[in-house]
C-alpha cells in the first residue's frame, strides 16, 4: 500500500502546489505589473538571445539578470532556483555528457577509453548554462503571470484560436486527473482492511491509473458538447484590454539596449 500512499500524497502536494502557484502573480513586483503582451515579447526575445550566446559569460550575466528580475518581481529566491536546476542537471545531461568526449579538441582525461576533451567540456558547460538561463526566464514569465492574462495576451497576438482552447483546456485537465487521481487514491485506501505488497500495490496503481484516464476522457467529451451548444465557434477574444504605461516602455528600452549590447559585445563592436 506504501506506493498507493506515496502517489496519493504526491498527487495532494502537486495540487497544492498547482494551484497557489499564481499567489506570486498577484504580488507587486516589477514584471507583475507589466503589460502580459510585453513580457510574451520580450520572453521570447531573451530568450532567443541566449540560446544564440557562444560565450559562456555572458551567459552567466543573462542568469544573474533573470535572478535580478526575480527579486525586483518579489520571488522566493530559493524557490525559483529549485525550479531551474532541479531537473537541469537530468535533462541536458543525456545531452551535455555524452559531449565531453565526442567533440574533438585538445585532451583533457581519458576514462574507460574515452578521451574528453576541453573543447566538449566548454560545450558541455555552456549547453548546460544556456539551456538553464532559458528556462529561468521561461520560469519568470509563468510566475508573474496568471493563466487568463496569458490567453488574453496570445488572443491579442491573433493566435489560432483552437491553440489556445487545447492549451486551456489541458492546463486545467491537469488539474482535473490530479483530482480524480486523488479521489479513487482515497476511496481505495478507506476500503482496505490490510497492507498490499508492492507487486498488488502495483496491480492496483495500473487499474486506477486506467479508470482515472477513461473517465476524464468522458468528462473531456461532456465539456466539448457542453461549449457548443453555448456558442462556442473556437474564436476566443482577450478577456480584458490591456494599455501600456510608462514601466512598460522603460523595461522595453532596458530590455532592448541590453540586447543590443549583447550582440555588439559577442560580435566584437564593443
Amino acid at each position: 500500500m506504501g506506493f498507493l500512499e506515496d502517489t496519493a500524497r504526491e498527487v495532494l502536494e502537486f495540487t497544492t502546489e498547482a494551484v497557489f502557484s499564481e499567489r506570486h502573480a498577484r504580488k507587486n513586483g516589477l514584471l507583475q505589473r507589466l503589460d502580459p503582451r510585453l513580457k510574451t515579447v520580450s520572453l521570447v526575445v531573451l530568450v532567443a538571445t541566449v540560446v544564440s550566446l557562444q560565450d559562456i559569460r555572458v551567459v552567466v550575466a543573462f542568469y544573474f539578470l533573470a535572478l535580478v528580475l526575480a527579486v525586483m518581481s518579489k520571488l522566493p529566491v530559493v524557490e525559483f532556483t529549485k525550479r531551474v536546476w532541479i531537473f537541469i542537471p537530468v535533462f541536458t545531461g543525456i545531452i551535455a555528457v555524452p559531449s565531453i568526449f565526442m567533440v574533438p579538441g585538445d585532451t583533457a582525461f581519458k576514462v574507460l577509453g574515452l578521451t574528453a576533451t576541453w573543447e566538449g567540456i566548454r560545450w558541455a558547460v555552456l549547453f548546460t548554462l544556456r539551456v538553464a538561463t532559458a528556462v529561468s526566464y521561461a520560469i519568470l514569465f509563468t510566475m508573474t503571470s496568471k493563466w487568463n492574462e496569458i490567453v488574453s495576451a496570445l488572443a491579442s497576438f491573433r493566435v489560432p484560436g483552437m491553440v489556445i482552447t487545447i492549451a486551456t483546456l489541458t492546463y486545467r485537465y491537469v488539474f482535473l486527473l490530479a483530482k480524480l487521481l486523488l479521489d479513487a487514491m482515497h476511496s481505495r485506501r478507506a476500503r482496505l482492511a490490510g497492507e498490499l505488497g508492492m507487486v498488488e500495490s502495483w496491480k492496483e496503481a495500473g487499474k486506477h491509473i486506467g479508470a482515472t484516464f477513461i473517465k476524464a476522457n468522458a468528462l473531456g467529451e461532456d465539456i466539448y458538447y457542453a461549449m457548443l451548444s453555448r456558442g462556442y465557434t473556437n474564436e476566443v477574444q482577450p478577456i480584458r484590454e490591456f494599455q501600456l504605461r510608462k514601466v512598460d516602455y522603460a523595461f522595453s528600452i532596458v530590455t532592448a539596449l541590453v540586447v543590443l549590447l549583447t550582440l555588439a559585445f559577442t560580435r566584437g563592436l564593443l
